[in-house]
């Protein structure tokens, strides 16, 4: 299973902690590699590049967005964390490449920071997620 992962260069404190549990579960997972790993400027990118990633060659089986948006003076966050949401959903639907959400959007650094270990590892979740959903489409189409 051929991986790519996307990861924001904001807030880079938190998404290079992604990062590395992602790569941590892909290296987990038998059989699976990581074969680009693509550094965005911000979570607001993310949607795009997987787009970009799903025209790539090879094609990845799945792709992992790993981000962080966190709460500011205004509601800047929100609407960006729900344009990376759709945009996501957009980008794997339209290609039916599975992608893995791992954009955390939270009130704090300190709660951010939290969602990147134990149980709360958005970065694996979203590997394992998109690991899952490739192995799924794998076994229902192939």
């Amino acid at each position: 299973m051929r991986l790519a992962i996307i990861v924001s260069t904001f807030n880079k404190k938190i998404t290079g902690r992604l990062l590395n549990s992602a790569i941590t579960a892909v290296k987990k997972h038998k059989g699976a590699v990581v074969g680009h790993i693509v550094h965005v400027p911000g979570s607001f990118e993310l949607p795009m590049a997987a787009k970009m990633l799903t025209a790539s060659r090879p094609k990845p089986d799945a792709i992992i967005c790993l981000g962080v948006i966190i709460q500011g003076e205004t509601d800047q966050n929100t609407y960006i964390a729900n344009a990376c949401a759709l945009g996501i959903q957009k980008a794997q639907l339209d290609t039916g490449i599975p992608i893995g959400f791992g954009i955390i959007s939270a009130d704090s650094e300190k709660l951010a920071l939290a969602r990147t270990k134990g149980e709360l590892d958005r970065g694996r979740e979203a590997a394992e997620a998109a690991m899952a959903m490739a192995e799924l489409k794998k076994k229902l189409i192939s």
